[in-house]
């Protein structure tokens, strides 16, 4: 098993998937040098998914804020939507923001819950129909996909980007930025770096890339492949790959 430095956790797909906060309703995390914060009204109380508990910080004033309450009443917008996903979401023009509707079918035509953030992002606010809910349990209320929505939305204001690739440390300090397509081998490739001495995983499938003093910089992410692997980190980027499958291992100069 390859040792990470010691500011780099691994997250782990066997553990449970939600974590107890400090406070049952506030809780902040940090993914690419942005901070996130959840808070929520009385009776509602929050966790952290366990995906982003390396990430957690302790933030006050993060540069995102999101309340969360209770709805006892959701409808989906009667207007057409600004984008159809055509999956869990849709997103609507609403108020000088954005706001994201989520519904599946496995519980009623009712949305289970509305996210609604400024066109800044941030500023948020989180409603939740409490009729598909425990209230007695604690939620995490920015389940997948909407904190990677929201991370995707606040980096496209010119703050960066999320990128479907592998991003490794190695032992001397580079860093080696591994895009793909799905299938092209990014959990592969991963796994095959973690039998080197010293290199650390920041993400098998998602990498956010922003600017930092002039330099391109990479940052690891919460949401991982089918590897796994999942660091808080970052590095330089000194080296990009395209992956593809071939007959032969090579690497062709572009």
């Amino acid at each position: 098993m390859t040792t990470s430095p010691a500011n780099v956790t691994f997250l782990s797909p066997q553990q449970p998937e939600i974590q107890s906060c400090s406070s049952t309703h506030r809780f902040a995390y940090c993914v690419g040098d942005i901070s996130f914060g959840v808070s929520s009204a009385k009776g509602l109380p929050l966790s952290l998914d366990l995906e982003l508990s390396s990430f957690k910080c302790d933030s006050a004033n993060c540069d995102a804020e999101i309340f969360v309450e209770w709805a006892d009443r959701l409808e989906m917008p009667s207007i057409c939507p600004a984008f159809e996903s055509g999956g869990l979401w849709r997103a609507f023009e609403e108020g000088a923001g954005t706001a994201f509707y989520f519904r599946t079918s496995y519980l009623g035509q009712a949305p289970y819950k509305r996210a609604w953030f400024n066109a800044e992002y941030t500023r948020g606010h989180v409603l939740l129909f409490k009729r598909y809910f425990d209230a007695d349990l604690a939620v995490y209320p920015l389940e997948y996909p909407l904190d990677e929505l929201l991370m995707i939305h606040r980096l496209a204001r010119g703050e960066g980007a999320e990128v479907h690739a592998c991003g490794v440390v190695t032992a001397d300090g580079m860093g080696r930025l591994f895009v793909g397509h799905s299938g092209a081998g990014k959990s592969t490739t991963s796994r095959l770096w973690l039998r080197q001495q010293g290199a650390t995983v920041l993400s098998d499938d998602r990498i956010i890339l922003r600017q930092r003093n002039g330099s391109p910089v990479m940052y690891g992410t919460p949401w991982h492949g089918d590897a796994g692997l999942a660091a808080q980190g970052s590095a330089p980027i000194n080296q990009i790959f395209l992956l593809e499958h071939g007959a032969r291992n090579e690497i062709i100069h572009l």
